[in-house]
């Protein structure tokens, strides 16, 4: 069916054209069949004649176009085919190889240190002598029980004794206050909500 054939259907259809043999081939050509139906149709929408039921019968052709269709068969999708995740991957395992490596250094450096170490000779670290005017002169000092620590007098040891139970003594009087202020607070509070109720 060419373009011809349907501009001289539609010429016939609107009067100005004569059927000069366009009926033969309309019996004969299938497709041309379907363009004078579907002229009619189009004539009879327009002038708003059209029938109270249409029968569109269209399966066959849905039918047709689907078995056309090629299957498409989607890929499975793996964890590296989300985007945050194909991204995460290779981060962590780089963060791992990192860690790895870390952790090797890091043992080898206090394996070196502790090898190096010099074997204690004497039971104390010779440091050098500190000048300072008025002490003796040399590095440290040996510990010895002979030595005695001054004692504060005895007298002063009563005056702090005083004092620490002075502070205790205020301690749990203002402990004391407290409580009983916590306590007129909310017995105040309990009886104010009803009132408002």
């Amino acid at each position: 069916m060419t373009q011809q054939k349907k501009e001289s259907l539609s010429a016939l259809m609107d009067g100005e054209e004569s059927a000069n043999g366009l009926f033969s081939d309309i019996g004969q050509d299938q497709g041309l069949q379907q363009t004078w139906r579907n002229y009619h149709l189009i004539r009879d929408g327009l002038r708003k004649e059209l029938p109270s039921s249409l029968n569109f019968d269209i399966s066959a052709r849905v039918a047709a176009a689907i078995e056309q269709e090629p299957a498409i068969l989607a890929p499975k999708k793996r964890l590296r085919d989300i985007p945050v995740v194909g991204q995460v991957i290779p981060l962590v395992r780089q963060g791992g190889q990192f860690a790895i490596a870390a952790s090797v250094a890091a043992a080898m450096i206090i394996g070196v240190q502790q090898l190096n170490q010099p074997t204690p000779e004497q039971p104390f670290s010779s440091a050098p002598a500190l000048q300072i005017p008025g002490m003796q002169a040399g590095g440290l000092s040996p510990v010895s029980l002979e030595q005695t620590r001054s004692l504060p007098p005895a007298a002063d040891a009563l005056e702090q004794k005083r004092r620490i139970n002075a502070y205790l003594t205020d301690h749990q009087r203002q402990m004391r206050l407290k409580a009983q202020q916590a306590k007129e607070s909310e017995l105040q509070e309990s009886e104010v909500e009803p009132q408002q109720k």
